[in-house]
């Protein structure tokens, strides 16, 4: 004889009334304005802070861009240090990341100036080029000529200025040729030529162009 099933038939949930349609609007509603609330207090909270902090940060740079021109290392590299700790996220901040970076650059020690130039972020692209080139100048100063052509060939793409465009593909080209690849940057100078003619950087290209021939590389171009 065959089983009887007696599992019954899962009952159908009530249909929920008008009322309980609006009560549950209501809820969501009161959780979307709460969320709202807090939100908008959080970035105004925010906003005011940053505003704040960016002030602080402007002022103590001001103060220590005297210090840079003088060349008062230490006591520039102290006050830089303190306020990327405090307001690194604040522009003032970003910029002073930039002067440390140069600092230690100049300083001869670019491992700490790339970690600075790498941290370095700006919707100003002249300037964001300038941390690319810092960074690729550190790996020049670190032997590492490869890593620097390309680091020098990001900050020519990345420049707007036409004369910093240039000035960074020469420098790409002769990290070329520390790295053992003379013809890739025999092509990096023909194109600084044939882009910027009549520029300075054209005539360091066409000088490094008659050395490299006079080193017996083919400097022929298409």
């Amino acid at each position: 004889m065959n089983e009887m099933n007696t599992a019954r038939a899962p009952q159908a949930l009530p249909k929920p009334t008008l009322i309980d349609l609006l009560l549950e609007k209501k809820q969501l509603v009161i959780a979307l304005i709460l969320i709202i609330a807090v939100t908008a207090g959080g970035v105004f909270f925010w906003m005011q802070k940053t505003k704040a902090d960016e002030e602080k940060a402007s002022l103590a740079l001001s103060k220590v861009v005297p210090w840079i021109e003088t060349g008062d290392s230490a006591r520039a590299t102290k006050e830089l240090k303190v306020i990327i700790n405090s307001y690194g996220g604040t522009p003032s901040g970003n910029v002073a990341k930039l002067y440390l970076g140069t600092i230690y650059y100049t300083m001869n020690r670019p491992g700490e100036a790339l970690a600075m130039y790498n941290a370095f972020s700006s919707g100003n692209k002249d300037l964001q080029a300038s941390a690319l080139a810092g960074a690729a100048s550190c790996n020049v100063q670190k032997k590492a000529y490869a890593a620097a052509a390309e680091g020098f060939e990001k900050a020519s793409a990345t420049a707007e200025n036409e004369a910093l465009k240039a000035m960074y593909l020469n420098k790409a080209a002769e990290s070329d040729i520390a790295a053992g690849k003379p013809d890739k940057a025999v092509k990096l100078f023909d194109q600084i030529i044939k882009n910027w003619p009549g520029t300075s950087s054209a005539a360091v290209a066409q000088r490094s162009l008659w050395r490299l021939a006079g080193q017996g590389v083919q400097v022929v171009t298409p």
